[in-house]
């Protein structure tokens, strides 16, 4: 069930344009794909993006093209192809509007659904698939696959279906190839649809693909409506900030709240009301909704951008999904059923609950359902609760996991080899406990002042262990980890150079002396920071990968272990504003920071190579130059990071 349990459905479509009839008819084609040859090479067929124009996306992604007959009566037509997918409905239209620029002869226009039905994470092929069944419905043809849990509805409006049952095979995918996963895929199409076009046609000619049968929607009240929402967004971020209209600061915060509202998704409710609940999805085109990934990403998602009721929606929906004072780590994919591996997310939830209360004052979600989460929390962390994760009586930080688990954001594992373990005492698992206590007895102070007072005690017991048993004097930065020495009495310190340290700057509340930020933040910035992102460990350290490449083993080996991470960025500026007080000085330096993700985002990079997708910040980047776009091409903390430390920089602590 959505968003876990995702079908690729429509994949792609095949069109042309037919000047003229019968045996004189000429056939000109508009679509171009890559296939895979008998000896493995590349193959590009048809020849349809010799006549694109240009490519325009906003709300919806066109492709401009000018087909040309070579008969004199023929002449020449303008198509402008348009994807528009439909605003919380699972639907996407294919739309188009033709334009005759000369000649005489008849025209029309030839649209061939091309299907998969299978799992996002699987391939189709002819040889191990069973009989596509179709079906006629009005105005198309509904197609079912044995396998798959969901049909999909094509109809037309202004067209006609023609069956014509064809499979196109050894459809090659480039990036899949680069991972060395299965990339060659058979798809299947049940037919043509067919489009006559007047004299001066200029619309009314789409092809809509849904998971349910539903009629031809209005995809311009679909738009205007996804307009309006962008547009309430964007005035309650904005709200306190004085860019001047068509600066590149608010371009890149328009093109922000806009990235974001894609991560937006609802889940079913949990108690099997039929209810539906906020959620975000963590990145495209792989990630379900990660609860470390949404509670540090609706801060600059849904509460910067005024969205409180999916706010309290998806903090609700977690907590109520929460087990043992666990936040969910992730959803399975096949089941939907949550998973729990993860001693951080929920203390980012903690954070999340307490930044929305601050934000919407909303004090009947906060008293029913999200402070006695948060205080449920505490309390199992406290005692002691799944994955070894309990606080340590003699110094108050949280230790969690063994050598074989994975419960921090570095959490790649293959084939039973977690790359990153970190188990012990991790510094940005007690950053994050230092800030959560403290967060929680502010906001209670007002309420249960021994609560309140029992919190803070804690908190400053918390604050004491991490600036003391974390400090590295000789490296003048925090230690990585603490980790569990060998003889099981004491605690070895790890001195790798990471980022997690600089969560102990930028969160709201720091254990750390003013000196101690101000030489952390030296060494994130003279070891780790590149244009991109935050790498994960320094050059030159054991282990250190500055590629992002290879098979899934060896990007999931480098993914934590030298990989760069946009979203860091929004942590280490926040610690450059607050380490300088808000200064001028220091806005420049964290507006330097975020310059070129902003140029990335508006499709203004500097690079000539290796461009990611327009609109949008990628998941990671290679630690090494060039830095190329990797992993999800999409990812939400990477968006709001950006989006919330943009808004930061034009306002206060």
């Amino acid at each position: 069930m959505p968003p876990v349990g995702r079908v690729a459905t429509l994949n792609a479509t095949v069109d042309a344009v037919i000047f003229g009839d019968g045996a004189e008819a000429e056939r000109v084609e508009l679509s171009t794909f890559v296939f895979v040859g008998g000896a493995g090479e590349d193959v590009t067929h048809p020849d349809g993006l010799s006549r694109l124009v240009r490519f325009e996306k906003d709300l919806s992604c066109r492709w401009v093209y000018r087909a040309r007959a070579k008969g004199e009566r023929g002449g020449e037509v303008e198509v402008v192809r348009e994807l528009v997918l439909l605003d919380q409905q699972n639907a996407a239209q294919v739309r188009f509007a033709v334009r005759r620029l000369s000649g005489q002869a008849s025209v029309r226009l030839e649209v061939r659904p091309l299907v998969s039905l299978r799992d996002m994470h699987a391939i189709q092929r002819r040889d191990r698939c069973d009989a596509f069944e179709v079906s006629e419905v009005s105005g198309g043809v509904k197609v079912r696959h044995p396998q798959s849990p969901v049909p999909v509805y094509l109809i037309s409006a202004g067209g006609s279906f023609q069956r014509d049952h064809q499979w196109w095979n050894q459809f090659g995918y480039g990036i899949d190839r680069e991972r060395q996963q299965e990339h060659v895929e058979d798809l299947f199409s049940p037919g043509v649809f067919v489009f006559s076009m007047g004299q001066e046609q200029q619309g009314g000619v789409i092809v809509q693909a849904a998971l349910e049968p539903i009629a031809v929607a209005d995809a311009e009240a679909s738009m205007a409506r996804k307009r309006e929402r962008l547009a309430r967004m964007h005035a309650s971020a904005t709200a306190s900030r004085k860019d001047a209209p068509g600066s590149q600061d608010a371009e890149a915060i328009a093109a922000l709240v806009t990235a974001a509202d894609a991560f937006v998704v609802r889940r079913a409710a949990p108690d099997g009301s039929g209810l539906k609940e906020s959620s975000i999805i963590a990145g495209y085109p792989w990630f379900a909704d990660w609860g470390r990934d949404t509670s540090i990403a609706l801060l600059g998602l849904l509460i910067a951008t005024g969205r409180f009721d999916e706010a309290q929606q998806t903090l609700s929906a977690f907590a109520s999904h929460r087990r043992n004072g666990i936040v969910p780590n992730v959803f399975n994919d096949q089941t939907g059923r949550p998973e729990y591996n993860t001693v951080d997310a929920s203390l980012w939830f903690i954070l999340g609950c307490c930044a929305y209360f601050r934000a919407s004052q909303d004090r009947a979600a906060w008293d029913g359902r999200l402070l006695p989460a948060c205080l449920d929390i505490v309390g199992w962390y406290r005692k002691g609760t799944d994955f070894n994760i309990a606080m340590d009586p003699q110094d108050k930080l949280i230790t969690a996991g063994t050598s074989a688990t994975q419960l921090t954001w570095m959490d790649a594992k293959r084939d039973g080899v977690a790359f990153t373990p970190r188990h012990g005492k991790p510094v940005e698992i007690n950053a994050l406990w230092f800030a959560a206590l403290q967060e929680l007895a502010l906001v209670t102070r007002g309420g249960d002042g021994a609560a309140s007072a029992n919190l803070r005690d804690l908190a400053e017991a918390v604050g004491k262990s991490v600036r003391t048993r974390f400090w590295n004097p000789e490296m003048g930065c925090l230690h990585d980890v603490l980790v569990p020495s060998a003889e099981g009495a004491g605690w070895k310190a790890s001195s790798e150079i990471r980022p997690n340290q600089v969560f102990a700057v930028s969160l709201p509340h720091s254990a750390l002396t003013p000196e101690q930020q101000r030489s952390v933040l030296s060494v994130v910035r003279e070891k780790l920071l590149t244009p991109y992102g935050l790498r994960t460990l320094a050059p030159g350290s054991p282990g250190y990968q500055g590629r992002y490449d290879g098979d899934m083993w060896s990007r999931d080996r480098a993914y934590h272990n030298g990989t760069a991470w946009p979203w860091l960025l929004g942590p280490y500026a926040e610690g450059v504003l607050r380490v300088g007080g808000f200064s001028e000085s220091s806005r420049r330096e964290a507006h330097g920071v975020l310059e070129p993700l902003m140029r990335e985002l508006l499709g203004r990079s500097t690079r000539t190579s290796h461009l990611g997708c327009i609109g949008q910040l990628a998941e990671v980047y290679d630690g090494d130059t060039p830095q190329r776009p990797q992993g999800c091409t999409a990812q939400a903390w990477s968006v709001s990071e950006a989006l919330r430390v943009m808004l930061m920089l034009k306002g206060s602590a």
